[in-house]
Parts: structure tokens; C-alpha cells; sequence
């Protein structure tokens, strides 16, 4: 891994609003690749992400704020093995666990999907009645693939055995054992178009999530025509404004204590989905801290 990691901090901050002692928000790359099953690159994602973050600027005309005066820190990458999953789940677990500080947020720059259950498991032993929101163009809910537990694909029904309750927003690719799953455990469920045309996400959200609310963004859940960086495209996706209306009704009627953001695969001179993703960040950032 570059070591560009350990000396570029989220949004080029200076060094007073990177403290880590001081910073109420922590960004933990999770460069972890071992189970994509189409185009691959997720492991390129942090850096790509934070080396696009050194060009924003740190005004939000939405909320009139500079939402990095909270503070953001960055932390060196958490690097795990390849060859097995499960023990890369534990290991991102065990890390999560030991850093975790209920007066902090922490938003996780994956890598693949599978880096969420290991965060999950954790922040569900620090937050008593944990739910997750999931916005993503696929269920993951299969019990296993290709022989593993921890496959990316596998992601929701490992995350189902740690949280009270999650709901997904903007699925459009799932298999026929997923969508007999979602309908005989009465998973609250919209799909992208759905969620495109109707307001019921709304009702989903405030009614289904616990108050204490983990974030996940697979951002295949945006349309390929704004970021085709994506392991597995899927037409039909969400727009960047109908994203940041979920995040932010989200933010202003629950607690978000975590998110991650996974399964960006850059691709080479298109910097434009980078940028994306390191503006989305921030604009959760803002959210979380300067509504309520």
C-alpha cells in the first residue's frame, strides 16, 4: 500500500483540524479486496477517495458551514489478508472494537462490502439497539457464495445477526432465493424506482430504524451514468440529489453513529466518481453535525 496513506489526511486539512485528539471525526480506510466477482479495483478505492478529497472546498452552501471545523482525522489503513474472509471480518472486528468511543463518529472507506458486518458487530456491542440502513443497488442477502460466509454477496445476512433491525433502499438486482428472503422475514425493503417515484422510504426510515442508526453506501446504488467506478453496474440507479435527501432526512430524525462507504473501483482517468464519493463524505459529515 502507498505510503501517500500516511501523509495525506481527509480534505487537506491542516494540522489543528486533523488532530486526532482533537477530531470528533475519524475516517478509517479498509482497502480489503478478496470476493468481488466482476470487475475488480475496490482495494484502489481509499486512497483514490482521499487523494480527491484534497480538492474540495470546505464551504457547504446547503448548510452554511465548514463542516470540517469538527475535526477530521485520518487513520493509517486497516490492512487485512486476502486469503480468508472470515478471519479478515475478525480481524477488522477486533480493530473496530478496540477503537471505538461512543463520543466520536467513524466513517470506514472500503474495499468491498463484506468490511461492513466485522463494523457492524462491533458497533453493536458499544450502541444497544443498533439498526442499519442499507443503500445499495443489490440485497446481499444470500446465506453463502462461492463457498464463503463473508462473500461480499453474503454482506446483510451477516449484519441481520448483530442489528434489532435494517432497510434497504434502491435495490434493483437480487436473486429469487433473496427476494423469497426479503418477502418471508418481511425485510422493509424499497426498490430504486420506488424509492424514485414514491415517499414511503421516508415512512420506512422513521418507523423501522431504531433511533441509533449505522449507515452503509454501497455506491452502486447510484446510477452507472454518475459513477460507473463500480464492481458490478446496475442500470436504474439513484441520483446524487435524491442520495443526499436520504442522508440527510436520515440524519435529522435519528442518531447516525457510523457509515461506511464501499465498492468504488476506480478507474483510470476518471476522476470524477473520486471526487463524488470524497463530496459525499463530507456532505454526511455536515449533516451529522450540523442539523439537530
Amino acid at each position: 500500500m502507498s505510503d501517500n496513506f500516511y501523509i495525506l489526511n481527509f480534505a487537506g486539512l491542516p494540522s489543528h483540524l486533523a488532530d486526532p485528539e482533537r477530531s470528533k471525526v475519524k475516517i478509517i480506510p479498509v482497502p480489503y479486496e478478496a470476493t468481488v466477482t466482476y470487475r475488480k479495483g475496490t482495494k484502489e478505492a481509499p486512497l483514490a477517495i482521499i487523494q480527491a478529497s484534497q480538492n474540495l472546498e470546505l464551504w457547504d452552501e446547503e448548510l452554511s458551514v465548514q463542516p470540517c471545523e469538527v475535526g477530521i482525522s485520518t487513520f493509517p489503513p486497516l490492512m487485512c489478508s486476502s486469503s480468508s474472509p472470515g478471519e479478515s471480518c475478525k480481524k477488522i472486528y477486533r480493530y473496530v472494537k478496540e477503537i471505538i468511543n461512543p463520543g466520536e463518529f467513524y466513517i470506514f472507506i472500503g474495499g468491498e462490502h463484506t468490511i461492513t458486518s466485522g463494523i457492524v458487530k462491533a458497533f453493536s456491542e458499544s450502541y444497544s439497539s443498533l439498526s442499519v440502513l442499507q443503500l445499495d443497488a443489490h440485497a446481499d442477502l444470500r446465506n453463502t457464495y462461492e463457498g464463503s460466509f463473508y462473500n461480499h454477496a453474503c454482506v446483510m445476512r451477516r449484519v441481520q445477526e448483530y442489528v434489532s433491525c435494517f432497510v434497504q433502499l434502491g435495490v434493483r438486482s437480487l436473486s429469487r432465493e433473496e427476494a423469497r428472503y426479503i418477502k418471508e422475514n418481511a425485510i422493509p425493503y424499497q426498490s430504486a424506482i420506488e424509492v424514485l417515484k414514491y415517499d414511503r422510504w421516508k415512512e420506512l426510515i422513521r418507523e423501522k430504524l431504531s433511533d441509533t442508526v449505522y449507515l452503509t453506501i454501497d455506491v452502486d446504488v447510484m446510477d452507472p451514468s454518475i459513477v460507473p467506478s463500480v464492481g458490478c453496474p446496475e442500470p436504474g440507479g439513484l441520483d446524487w440529489y435524491k442520495i443526499l435527501e436520504i442522508v440527510r432526512y436520515v440524519a435529522e430524525c435519528k442518531r447516525i453513529v457510523g457509515v461506511d462507504i464501499v465498492e468504488l473501483s476506480p478507474l483510470p482517468g476518471i476522476v470524477a466518481p473520486d471526487f463524488l464519493v470524497a463530496r459525499l463524505i463530507y456532505k454526511i459529515i455536515g449533516y451529522n453535525f450540523f442539523l439537530k
